[in-house]
Parts: structure tokens; C-alpha cells; sequence
């Protein structure tokens, strides 16, 4: 009898805490949420907070904590959802505005980053406590610990520059990475890209100034050696510019750009193996730009290794199926394999999309020739002719007859 009674104890505790574990306010799932996310478990803080919103969807400071969470875990969807729904219902938030915007501006969604970090140097000051990197928009930067409005400012003008940069308005970014350096006077990022803004302006002495000066504060400075080395290469100093972006290289190898700027100049140089090298590098840091698949198909066809530029040529027509230059170079190489209906096939695409292509018309007029099909072929050549091609005589009398 007594083990029953007690049996029974057991069971209604079970219950007991089985309904209470049930009965979680939306509160302290929020207070979970919050533990788990100081503690960096992002997923089960999103676990938390999800089930809070699910209790109460109105808890709004719930939004924002799942929204960073999120952001921790790169759901950069979920995270802009969050701090959206968030904004709506606290529109003057510069914490929420701040995270918004950088979240725009990784996105490329310039117009929005734009509006949020306006918003942003608009709001009340407020009691805020979040801890973020101060995020230069740059890579590479040091990133020293801030609040969204502990010193903010020169940030937000940077990215606001550089957005107006990226927008096609030199004068306006100009004015706005003033601000950010008349702020903080020892911020290398900020030189780099007043630098670009006023390259953009043709103002070569500005520019290289600014690089200089980025380079006094930061020695190393990748994106200023990066910079320095094209201004150089643009004034015929190419040793220097060689220099420059080997140093560049040597300080940030993980940057796209002193590769592409190194693999040109020695394009240039005619070393078409150490182009090959650093293009091949590029590709290791970003595979979706069909422009470098293009140029190492180039130097690939300029080695005479021919089924490797059709490879590279083909990834560029894969990721930009417009890409006419891709579809003429890849006919290119395939009249050198010998493979003529197909390099007509490309020179049809080709026209499809650049029908005044005279180039495409004059090469395509070589494979049908090849392929005895001298009346289309003769067809091509006058067209190609029509369009300011110069037209060997031999060759034209070959094919038409004349």
C-alpha cells in the first residue's frame, strides 16, 4: 500500500512538472532565448525565441534577440525578417537601423543600407546594449568593439560614402568620407576610399594622397598598396606597380583584388604563367565571376592549352549565358580544335544577342567555309563587311568568288 502511495507521489510530481514545463510564459522563454544567446548557442536561442513569439507574437523585443541570433547563424533572411518586423514597431531604434543597414549593404541592396543609415544618424540618443564590431566597408579592417551609438558617426558616414561611391556620385561620397575622416582622423579604411571616390573624379593627386596617407597609418595596408599599385601601373610606373601589389598580396592574401591587378599586369608583361597562377588563385576566393573565367580562358588560349580555355570559357557562358564575349572566344578555340559546326553554333548565339557583332560575323563565315558552305558563308563575310570589318581580297574571293 505505501509503495503505491508513493507510486502515485511520483506520478503526480511527473505531472506536475510536465505542466509547468508546458506552462512557460512567453516571458521566460524570452529569458531563455537571451542565456542561450550570451552563452553563443544562436540555434538554440532562435529555438527559444521562436517558441516565445509563437506564445505571444506581439513580444517585440523578442523579434530583435531572434534577429541577432539569426544574424550569428548567416540566416541573413531571417535575420532582415526580425529586425524588419522589429523597425515597424520601433521605427527610431538605431540598434535595429544600424543592424538593418549593414545587412543591406552585404546584400548589395545599396538603396536600403542608404536609407537605414540616415535613419540611423537621425534617431534620439537612447540606452543601448548591444556590442557590436565596428565594421569598416572594407574587408580587413580591425574592427574595434563599439555600441550603435558609442562613436558611430565616422562609420556611418564611411559606409554612406562608399555607397554614394557604389551609386555612381564621386562629389556626394567625397563629402561624406570627409565627414567620417574630419571624425576620426586615424582610420587607414576611410582614406582608401576617399581615395577611389576621387579617382573616380579624374583627381589622381588627391587620390594618391589619400593612399599615402592610409599607408602612414597603416603600413601594411592592403587595399592602399592594392590602389597605389593601379595608380602606378595607369602612370606607366610598372615596377613600382609590381611592387605595390605584391605587397598587397604579402599583407592580405585572401583579397580578391591584388590577384586580378597582378594577373593583368603580367598579362601585360607577356608572363602568361604567373597571370595564370594568380587568376587561378582568384578563382579559389570567388568562383561566381564569369569575368575571371573569361580572362584565364584568355590566358589558357594564349598558352595554346585550348581544352582548358573551352572549360573556362564555358563556366563564364554558365554563370552570364549573355555573355557574347565568352560565346566568340569559346567559337574562337573551337575553329582551332577544328570543330566547326559547333564554332558556328556559338557565333549564332553569339549574334543572337549582339546581332551587329562584325566579328562574330567574319569568324563564322571562316567555319562555314570550312564546312564547304560557301554561300552562307559568303553571306557572313559581306555582312561582317557591311558592319567595318576589313575584308582580305583573297579571302573574300576564295569564298565568294569575287
Amino acid at each position: 500500500m505505501r509503495s503505491l502511495v508513493m507510486t502515485s507521489c511520483l506520478l503526480i510530481s511527473f505531472l506536475v512538472c510536465s505542466g509547468q514545463e508546458k506552462r512557460r510564459s512567453a516571458e521566460e522563454l524570452y529569458e531563455l532565448g537571451e542565456i542561450a544567446s550570451n552563452e553563443g548557442d544562436y540555434a538554440r536561442a532562435v529555438d527559444w525565441l521562436t517558441q516565445c513569439l509563437t506564445l505571444k507574437p506581439g513580444f517585440t523585443d523578442a523579434y530583435f534577440a531572434r534577429a541577432h541570433a539569426r544574424e550569428q547563424l548567416k540566416d541573413v533572411d531571417g535575420a532582415l525578417t526580425d529586425y524588419s518586423i522589429y523597425l515597424e514597431r520601433t521605427p527610431g531604434s538605431p540598434e535595429a537601423l544600424f543592424s538593418r543597414g549593414q545587412i543591406f549593404y552585404q546584400l548589395k541592396k545599396y538603396d536600403q543600407a542608404y536609407d537605414d543609415f540616415v535613419r540611423f544618424l537621425h534617431a534620439p540618443p537612447g540606452a543601448t546594449t548591444t556590442l557590436y564590431f565596428s565594421q569598416s566597408a572594407r574587408v580587413g579592417s580591425s574592427n574595434p568593439v563599439t555600441t550603435a551609438q558609442s562613436g558611430n558617426k565616422p562609420l556611418i558616414y564611411n559606409y554612406l560614402g562608399v555607397i554614394e561611391q557604389k551609386r555612381n556620385k564621386p562629389e556626394v561620397a567625397v563629402a561624406w568620407l570627409d565627414s567620417a575622416i574630419a571624425l576620426n582622423k586615424n582610420e587607414a579604411d576611410f582614406y582608401v576610399n576617399r581615395a577611389l571616390a576621387r579617382q573616380l573624379l579624374k583627381d589622381s593627386v588627391g587620390a594618391k594622397a589619400d593612399l599615402q596617407k592610409a599607408l602612414m597609418l597603416q603600413p601594411n595596408h592592403p587595399g592602399a598598396l592594392h590602389n597605389l599599385a593601379v595608380t602606378k601601373r595607369a602612370q606607366g610606373s610598372r615596377q613600382e606597380a609590381q611592387s605595390s601589389v605584391d605587397q598587397a598580396i604579402d599583407a592580405d592574401s585572401s583579397m580578391l583584388a591584388p590577384y586580378l591587378e597582378r594577373a593583368y599586369q603580367r598579362m601585360e608583361g607577356g608572363y602568361l604563367k604567373g597571370a595564370l597562377e594568380d587568376y587561378t588563385q582568384a578563382l579559389d576566393i570567388e568562383r561566381r565571376d564569369p569575368e575571371i573565367w573569361l580572362s584565364r580562358g584568355i590566358v589558357r588560349e594564349r598558352l595554346k592549352d585550348y581544352t582548358g580555355a573551352f572549360a573556362d570559357y564555358t563556366q563564364a557562358i554558365e554563370l552570364k549565358e549573355s555573355y557574347v564575349k565568352a560565346w566568340i572566344n569559346r567559337a574562337n578555340v573551337l575553329l582551332k580544335l577544328e570543330r566547326y559546326k559547333d564554332a558556328v553554333d556559338d557565333y549564332t548565339v553569339a549574334l543572337v544577342h549582339v546581332p551587329d557583332a562584325g566579328a562574330a560575323y567574319y569568324n563564322r563565315a571562316i567555319a562555314r567555309e570550312r564546312l564547304k558552305q560557301l554561300p552562307a558563308a559568303c553571306e557572313d563575310l559581306r555582312k561582317a563587311e557591311s558592319l567595318g570589318m576589313k575584308i582580305d581580297a583573297k579571302l573574300k574571293k576564295k569564298i565568294c568568288g569575287e
